[in-house]
């Protein structure tokens, strides 16, 4: 049984709301949090499915803690609801920062949206995440959340990561179509220099 991919949150927006969206998410992908972008996952398991709408009324919160909706609009809203401010990314990285602290469980992304009345089309407008990508942005999370430096690669077919740690690189891996190979180096590039020299000439500038 193939796991489940799993995220930080997952948005969901109309179309109009794309631009002010994507600044949200790019601004916490920066703070290291993993973000899924469309309903082509509705398995993928999620701490907070994250709503962005223009008025209250377009969407309806059941009292579920892994909902955590967006309001893009001026209109009061109840203390339920968050708002696209200069504090929006510092409320979603202390709620999953919270949510891990406090190990609370994932849900699927589809058991999240059923807690809202938010319309499934409007969360299928968002553009599908790849495979590739989704790995790719959860080995940068996963670095930045320790103490680990790192390069990646992204291409269409091919992602190649380059882990550090003070300075020496102590892990390498490329995943090319439904092919991974990787090398724990531990500070040397002795062994399996092939595919380390293979990455570093993907990761060049």
């Amino acid at each position: 049984m193939t796991e489940s991919a799993t995220y930080d949150i997952a948005v969901s927006f109309a179309e109009e709301q794309r631009a002010v969206v994507g600044e949200v998410v790019e601004a916490c992908r920066q703070r290291g949090l993993t973000v899924l972008e469309g309903n082509d996952l509705p398995d993928a398991r999620v701490r907070f499915f994250v709503p962005f709408v223009s008025s209250v009324d377009e969407l309806a919160v059941n009292g579920d803690e892994h909902v955590l909706p967006v309001l893009t609009g001026d209109a009061p809203a109840p203390s339920s609801f968050l708002r696209t401010d200069e504090g929006l990314v510092d409320a979603l990285v202390s709620r999953v920062e919270a949510a891990e602290t406090a190990g609370r469980e994932r849900v699927s992304v589809a058991e999240a949206a059923t807690a809202t009345e938010v319309a499934v089309a409007e969360v299928e407008a968002a553009p599908a995440t790849s495979p590739l990508r989704s790995l790719a942005e959860q080995f940068a999370a996963a670095g930045a959340k320790r103490d680990l430096s790192g390069t990646l690669h992204l291409g269409d077919t091919t992602i190649a990561v380059r882990v550090e740690r003070a300075g020496d690189t102590v892990y390498a891996v490329e995943v090319r179509d439904e092919t991974v190979n990787f090398v724990v180096l531990g500070g040397t590039t002795e062994l399996l220099s092939t595919l380390h020299q293979r990455i570093e000439a993907m990761l060049a500038p």
